[in-house]
C-alpha cells in the first residue's frame, strides 16, 4: 500500500504542473491582444517623437520658406503677422536667434515676390491716463516695437500698378475694388481732421452724405466698419472719463503704413481734378501735419517716390520707402 501511494503522488504532480502550464500558457494569449495594442501606442508615440526630431532638424532655408509661405498666407487675409505667432506656427521648437530667420525670409520675399514685411506703428496714446502713463515709462511710449507686421511692396514705383500688384480678394474684383475705396476714404478723412481725430457723429454725417449711413454696397455700414478695425485700418478711441462717453475715430496701423499720406494726397488731388486750387498742396501737407517747407523739395528730388502720389488708392503707396525698411531690420534684432 505505501508503495501504492508513492506512485500515485508523482501522477498527481505531473497532472497539477501540466494544468498550471495549460492555465500560464492561456492567460498568455489573453494577454497578447493587450500587448499588441501596448506595442502600437508605442510605434505611435515613437512615430511622434520621429516627427518631432524631424522638426527640430529643418535646416534653416526650410524654416525660411515656411516663414515666406506664412507671410503671404497672412498677407492674402488681410491678418497681421505677429512675431509671437511666428515663433508659434513657423519655429516651433526650434531654438536660435529670430533676426537671421527674418533677415533670411525678408531677401526672398524681395528677390523673388517683389515685397517685404514691414513693422506697424503702435496706437496713439490718446486718453490722459494713457500719456502720464507713457511719459512716466522710460520709452516714453513712442519707441516700443510692436512686433507685429504686414507685407507691402517693394517694387519701383513705375511698376506700382494694378496690372502688377493684385489686391488681397475677399471676393469678386468689383468688391474689392469699392471695399478700397470705402477705406481710402474713411482713412483720408480721419488723417485730414484734426490731430487725426475724428468725432464719431461727424463720421456719421460724412457717410450719409455718401449715402451709405446705412447700407453700403458690400453689406451694412456697421458690419464694413467693424470688418476695417479687425483688419487695422481705422479704430474707436473711447474715452470715459468725463460723465459722458465720448467715441473718436482714428487710423490705424495698417492704415497709416498701406495707405499712408501719399495716397491720400493722391486721392486728394484725384478728387479736385482739374479745379484744384493752386495752394492744395500746402493745405493738403496742413492737414496731414507734415511739413510744408518741404513740398518744393519733394517736388524737385528725382528720387522721391513721385509716382505714387499722382493716383489715388492703397495700391499705388503700400510702401514709404527706405526708412520704414531699415526700422523693420533694426526692431527685428533679439
Amino acid at each position: 500500500m505505501p508503495s501504492t501511494a508513492r506512485r500515485r503522488r508523482p501522477a498527481q504532480e505531473e497532472e497539477e504542473s501540466e494544468e498550471e502550464v495549460a492555465q500560464s500558457t492561456q492567460r498568455g494569449r489573453r494577454r497578447a491582444p493587450a500587448s499588441e495594442d501596448e506595442s502600437e501606442e508605442e510605434e505611435e508615440e515613437n512615430e511622434g517623437d520621429s516627427m518631432e526630431v524631424d522638426g527640430e532638424a529643418d535646416s534653416p532655408d526650410a524654416i525660411v520658406k515656411k516663414l515666406v509661405r506664412y507671410a503671404l498666407a497672412c498677407e492674402f487675409q488681410r491678418t497681421t503677422i505677429k512675431r509671437a505667432a511666428i515663433r508659434e506656427k513657423v519655429l516651433g521648437k526650434q531654438k536660435g536667434p529670430f533676426k537671421p530667420i527674418f533677415d533670411a525670409a525678408q531677401k526672398q520675399l524681395r528677390s523673388k515676390f517683389g515685397m517685404e514685411m514691414v513693422e506697424l506703428p503702435g496706437r496713439e496714446k490718446t486718453s490722459v491716463q494713457a500719456k502720464r502713463a507713457a511719459a512716466k515709462s522710460k520709452s516714453g511710449g513712442s519707441s516700443k516695437s510692436t512686433s507685429s507686421y504686414i507685407v507691402v511692396t517693394s517694387l519701383p514705383p513705375a511698376y506700382r500698378v494694378p496690372e502688377i500688384i493684385a489686391p488681397s480678394l475677399n471676393g469678386s474684383d468689383e468688391d474689392e475694388a469699392v471695399y478700397i475705396g470705402l477705406c481710402t476714404v474713411i482713412v483720408s478723412y480721419i488723417s485730414m481732421s484734426p490731430e487725426g481725430s475724428l468725432p464719431d457723429h461727424k463720421l456719421m454725417k460724412m457717410l450719409s452724405r455718401l449715402n451709405i449711413e446705412q447700407n453700403t454696397p458690400l453689406d451694412k455700414t456697421e458690419i464694413v466698419l467693424k470688418k476695417m478695425i479687425a483688419q487695422g485700418y481705422i479704430y474707436k478711441d473711447v474715452d470715459r472719463s468725463a460723465d459722458e462717453e465720448t467715441i473718436d475715430w482714428r487710423v490705424g496701423p495698417r492704415g497709416k503704413v498701406e495707405i499712408g499720406n501719399r495716397a491720400i494726397q493722391g486721392f486728394v488731388r484725384h478728387v479736385y481734378g482739374d479745379d484744384a486750387p493752386e495752394d492744395l498742396d500746402k493745405r493738403i501737407y496742413r492737414s496731414l501735419n507734415m511739413d510744408v517747407t518741404k513740398i518744393d523739395q519733394v517736388h524737385e528730388d528725382p528720387a522721391a517716390p513721385q509716382e505714387d502720389s499722382g493716383g489715388p488708392g492703397p495700391s499705388t503707396a503700400r510702401t514709404s520707402g527706405r526708412r520704414r525698411r531699415a526700422g523693420v531690420d533694426d526692431d527685428s534684432d533679439e
